[in-house]
């Protein structure tokens, strides 16, 4: 590799429109790039996938840091109309629950400690992740957020009219970009 080339992977990270462009093809699907973030969009089974990495900038302390999100959307027809919110358990969900924010418990210790659960109909959600393949997955998976929701999402994503979407968000490693 050049010095040029690491010089320039190390200022702007390494490229990895490839890896994107292997994926797209893979699943005939579109690459898309929108801010400089890439997505590609396909559809398999009847259903349309977007699959995303996005970044999110935040200033504290007079630096500037990013973060990194991995973002997989399913739009989907939801005829039970259930929505629900898992998201990892921190300071601002301990915060919500002590103002009476509800937290669903659905009696699996793993999940029950890492992460909040909300949903429209509690019961109906609880037997969805009674199911131990499913809840394991979910663990394994360690989101940070996974929803199905008719609104929009983390980045302002919204399912078309009539359609639901399950969302997956997770973030990756918080690195420093740049001081301000």
């Amino acid at each position: 590799m050049s010095v040029y080339k690491k010089i320039k992977e190390f200022i702007l990270g390494k490229d990895i429109r490839y890896i994107w462009e292997q994926f797209a093809t893979e699943r005939n699907g579109i690459l898309k790039s929108e801010s400089g973030d890439l997505f590609v969009t396909y559809e398999h089974s009847g259903f349309r996938y977007n699959i995303a990495n996005k970044t999110y900038y935040v200033t504290s302390g007079g630096r500037t840091f990013e973060k990194k999100y991995m973002i997989g959307i399913v739009e989907f027809f939801n005829p039970i109309k259930i929505e629900l919110c898992i998201t990892q358990e921190d300071i601002l969900t301990k915060i919500g629950k002590v103002f009476n924010r509800k937290d669903i418990t659905i009696n699996n210790k793993d999940f029950d400690k890492k992460y909040f659960l909300q949903s429209n109909h509690e019961y109906k959600a609880i037997a969805i992740l009674k199911n131990e393949i499913l809840i394991n997955q979910i663990i394994s998976l360690q989101p940070d957020r996974l929803e199905i929701i008719n609104d929009k999402g983390l980045f302002n994503e919204l399912p078309e009219d009539g359609k639901y979407m399950l969302y997956y968000a997770k973030q990756e490693k918080l690195k420093t970009n740049r001081t301000t």
